[in-house]
């Protein structure tokens, strides 16, 4: 996850200094696999659920770099992640939280127990 988003929507990683107008890597595109995934989808598009290594809650990420998904793509996106939720948190527990606070540029949506104590 970005701890320093910049202005212009990149990622600032601490201890790699940027080049001039160049723009840093997205940590939602490269992701990395020391969290658990729950499932990788490519149909009816790419995205992936896996659990947020920020806040150690599951959490769906949209397959390509963009803000805002199709609305078809973001119901299909909370309902796969319900499925997660439910399993996790009990029918009924948890929130879905689609404020991108950390890296608001690329679409991802968290699955949060409701009485969670996490950082906002």
């Amino acid at each position: 996850m970005c701890l320093q988003p910049q202005k212009d929507g990149s990622c600032y990683a601490p201890g790699k200094p940027l080049k001039a107008g160049a723009m840093s890597k997205c940590d939602l595109c490269e992701l990395k696999e020391y969290t658990p995934w729950y499932a990788r989808f490519t149909l009816p598009f790419k995205f992936n659920l896996l659990e947020c290594d920020s806040c150690d809650t599951p959490m769906a990420v949209l397959g390509e770099h963009r803000k805002t998904p199709a609305d078809e793509e973001r119901a299909f996106m909370i309902e796969a992640l319900s499925l997660i939720a439910r399993h996790q948190f009990g029918d009924g527990e948890f929130i879905i939280d689609d404020i991108m606070r950390q890296i608001p540029d690329h679409c991802h949506i968290h699955a949060r127990p409701k009485r969670w104590r996490g950082r906002w």
